[in-house]
């Protein structure tokens, strides 16, 4: 669809502050703005492209000014700018802004948030641990941090979870009830892991019909490391 010629001005405008650098002005000129230019100016923020200009250090500079301001207003778009980001420019999250946000800014509602969005973005073990360590997560009970794992629901994550639930063996109702909520997923991945599930810890009544199968051989390979475990996931 076109740009409209008012959003291109608004566009251009906005952009003389990344130029510069100057969050607090951004923040302030954002201020200004009527609802349906507020709204606007969001569109344009959630782009990826509209941050192109700036190093990933800058990127989060600007989120934190503005979740400090509003996180309301703010975290959700910005959380969108950053995944768009990420699929042109990886990002790292290992600036001091983005740390000063998850440790100083974020309320319980904006970590959620956060990890729901950039979790997913990473595929690899180290990243996703320090991502959550990073939003105290690690600190938390397991169960809080099996739910931010099972919502990712990338392989990664996958293989994170069933180490983490590893724990629970003898937990026979949350293993199988984790296993049914998989199931509910509707995803190949979720499927798969669902069924690994439930031939590891030998589940009973575990729905479905499963076309993966997994002999005593492949099931000891689980341990050994992630890649074995990646290959029988994504089988």
């Amino acid at each position: 669809m076109p740009t409209s010629p008012s959003t291109a001005r608004l566009r251009e405008n906005l952009s003389t502050y990344l130029a510069a650098g100057d969050a607090e002005a951004l923040r302030d000129r954002l201020k200004t703005l009527r609802h349906a230019e507020f709204r606007a100016a969001g569109a344009v923020m959630c782009e990826g492209r509209f941050w192109e200009t700036v190093t990933e250090a800058e990127f989060w500079r600007f989120f934190l000014v503005l979740a400090a301001d509003n996180a309301k207003a703010y975290v959700g778009t910005m959380l969108k700018a950053a995944a768009a980001r990420h699929c042109h420019r990886p990002l790292v999250c290992e600036a001091e802004a983005f740390r000063a946000f998850a440790q100083d800014v974020a309320s319980d509602i904006d970590r959620r948030k956060t990890l729901d969005a950039l979790l997913p973005l990473f595929d690899q073990e180290e990243k996703v641990e320090r991502l959550m360590t990073l939003f105290r997560v690690n600190e938390e009970n397991d169960r809080v941090r099996a739910g931010y794992l099972f919502r990712a629901g990338t392989p990664v994550c996958y293989f994170l979870l069933f180490r983490l639930l590893k724990k629970w063996e003898d937990d026979v109702p949350t293993l199988r009830r984790f296993a049914v909520e998989l199931i509910r997923k509707g995803d190949k991945s979720s499927f798969n892991l669902a069924c690994i599930l439930r031939e590891y810890f030998n589940l009973d009544e575990v729905p479905g019909t499963f076309s993966l199968r997994l002999p005593a051989y492949e099931l000891s390979r689980l341990d050994a490391h992630p890649e074995a475990f990646l290959k029988i996931l994504l089988r």
